[in-house]
C-alpha cells in the first residue's frame, strides 16, 4: 500500500495530529536553536490552551497517547523534517499536554566506549511512548554511568 493510500486510511483526528506533528517538529528545531528548553516548554505552556489534566490514566487516556506518539513518529519518518529525539519528544510532550494527558521527557546519559551518548523520550504512567506501543525504554539504567532526569 503507497504512503497516499495508507495516510487516506487516517481518521480525521490522526490526520489532524500527523499535520500538527510536521508542522511543530520543525518549529521545535528552531525553537531549541534560540532557547533554553525549559524557557521554551514555558513560552509552549503560557501561548497555548490545554484541556485539565486527568487525575488518573485510564485505558483510553493510555491509547490516545500511544496513538499521538504514532502519529509523531510518521511525521519525523516520512515528514519533510524528521528532527531528533528531543524535538520529536517535545512535540510529543505537547501534543499530550494539548489532550489532557499527563506525560514527562525523560533523559538518560552514558559513557560508551569513553563516548557520550543521550537520548529523551517522553513517558506516560510508565510507558516510553517514543519506543512503541508497549514498550519501556531502557537506556542502560543498569550501568553506573547512567543518569536518567524526568522534565515536566
Amino acid at each position: 500500500m503507497s504512503s497516499w493510500a495508507k495516510l487516506r486510511t487516517l481518521s480525521f483526528p490522526e490526520k489532524r495530529l500527523l499535520a500538527a506533528s510536521v508542522v511543530l517538529l520543525p518549529i521545535n528545531a528552531i525553537a531549541l536553536r534560540f532557547l533554553s528548553l525549559r524557557r521554551w516548554q514555558s513560552l509552549l505552556c503560557n501561548g497555548a490552551a490545554r484541556k485539565r489534566q486527568r487525575s488518573c490514566l485510564d485505558a483510553s487516556a493510555l491509547s490516545a497517547a500511544f496513538e499521538t506518539a504514532r502519529m509523531v513518529r510518521i511525521a519525523a519518518s516520512r515528514g519533510p523534517y524528521r528532527g531528533n529525539c528531543l524535538q520529536q519528544s517535545l512535540t510529543l510532550w505537547w501534543l499530550l499536554r494539548r489532550q489532557g494527558i499527563e506525560s514527562e521527557i525523560r533523559f538518560g546519559a552514558r559513557k560508551e566506549g569513553g563516548e557520550f551518548k543521550a537520548h529523551s523520550w517522553v513517558e506516560v504512567g510508565g510507558y516510553a511512548l517514543n519506543e512503541g506501543r508497549g514498550g519501556h525504554h531502557v537506556f542502560n539504567h543498569s550501568e553506573s554511568e547512567t543518569a536518567v532526569l524526568a522534565v515536566n
